[in-house]
């Protein structure tokens, strides 16, 4: 396998720039996943390193290889489109060995190709059968099946489980994983899917409008996310304004919110008091009051409770915000009564309230020219 560099990679259609300075090191062996909203350039990335899309500017290296004016078929990728693109007249088998065929690969290179990656992708047994006669899972085997077969150095696959229904994207999702595992392959991935990214990727790189926005292991991102794009894109977070005065949090209600003094400590250092700032609340990080904790008490009217069975989502209205609590399945809330509930300011994100950057963020934000 081989690691894939991209070096201030841009791409521009007439005098649009879609895709902004992109500087990133994929390692070998990495499952890193390439994620954001519709249209923010992450598929034309994917289809730059595939070589199906031209770069503008910049440099791809696949191991140590610039692969610029290197044709598709000669950079030793194998690519999983969103579509299964399989030839409905051809059995499984032959869709498998199609692309080995072309290349004049010997019969029994093929036949030991094909079988191996059925048995990984339990496969084995439909070999004879045509497309018509797969579910969709199957189907998307079979594609996957295509292309490990090339054995190739790098795996790229485009939003490739987009088109099954939600309990088989969490099936294949999870086969996907176990894929990567056993061929120890460089893989990148993308998708808009957020749950994708976070339970998929070695690392996940979050763009927007066709900038690096961070790049990082799942949970750290989670946690500190570099500005309240990514905050509200990986996972859910309510964004609340508030300004920041002796050492405390004061929004527009009077209301007044005292920081933890490490956290206080830190706006002093960084010139925040008198200053506007935002917070990002995420549902965990509501929880039920408890004596002798340093939490700050808010008390709240919940409009809807939602009994998941583990858990209750309750539904209220905070400083003129709509925001859902996560608390446990044991804690007494009723819809329409008052409740007391704890918020752990020290979990929180504070963000300035004019860039949108993280104040306290522990990864610098990754801007469009710089190097991760």
């Amino acid at each position: 396998m081989a690691q894939v560099k991209l070096e201030n990679i841009t791409k521009s259609y007439d005098k649009v720039q879609v895709v902004k300075h992109i500087n990133l090191d994929i390692k070998d062996r990495e499952f890193i996943v390439l994620v954001g909203p519709s249209g923010c350039g992450k598929s034309t990335v994917l289809r730059m390193i595939a070589g199906l899309e031209s770069i503008t500017s910049g440099q791809i290296v696949i191991g140590e290889r610039v692969v610029n004016d290197v044709s598709p078929k000669d950079r030793d990728i194998a690519m999983v489109f969103q579509s299964y693109a399989l030839y409905p007249h051809m059995s499984v088998y032959d869709n498998m060995a199609f692309g080995l065929k072309m290349r004049k690969f010997p019969k029994d290179e093929i036949k030991k190709r094909v079988e191996d990656a059925a048995k990984i992708l339990d496969l084995a047994h439909l070999l004879d059968r045509k497309p018509k006669q797969l579910s969709g899972g199957q189907r998307q085997r079979v594609a996957l099946g295509r292309a490990i077969v090339r054995n190739p150095q790098v795996f790229l696959m485009d939003e490739p489980l987009s088109n099954l229904d939600a309990k088989l994207r969490v099936q294949m999702r999870t086969e996907i994983q176990k894929l990567h595992r056993n061929l120890n392959a460089t893989t990148i991935y993308v998708t808009h899917d957020q749950i994708e990214a976070m339970t998929m990727g070695d690392r996940i790189v979050i763009l927007h409008e066709g900038i690096i926005q961070q790049v990082g292991e799942p949970a750290h991102i989670y946690a500190n996310p570099v500005n309240t794009f990514v905050g509200g894109f990986i996972g859910s977070m309510y964004f609340l304004n508030a300004r920041y005065e002796n050492n405390q949090l004061r929004f527009e209600s009077g209301e007044a919110w005292a920081l933890p003094e490490s956290i206080a400590a830190q706006l002093n250092e960084q010139g925040y008091p008198g200053k506007p700032v935002q917070i990002g609340i995420r549902p965990e990080h509501f929880s039920p009051p408890q004596a002798g904790t340093q939490r700050q008490t808010v008390t709240v009217k919940p409009d809807i409770v939602e009994v998941l069975g583990y858990e209750h989502m309750v539904h209220f209205t905070m400083q003129g915000h709509n925001i859902v609590a996560s608390l446990p399945a044991d804690f007494d809330v009723k819809e329409g009564q008052p409740v007391e509930l704890g918020i752990d300011l020290n979990r929180v994100s504070y963000f300035d309230a004019d860039s949108g950057l993280n104040i306290l963020c522990k990864a610098e934000p990754v801007l469009a020219s710089s190097t991760v």
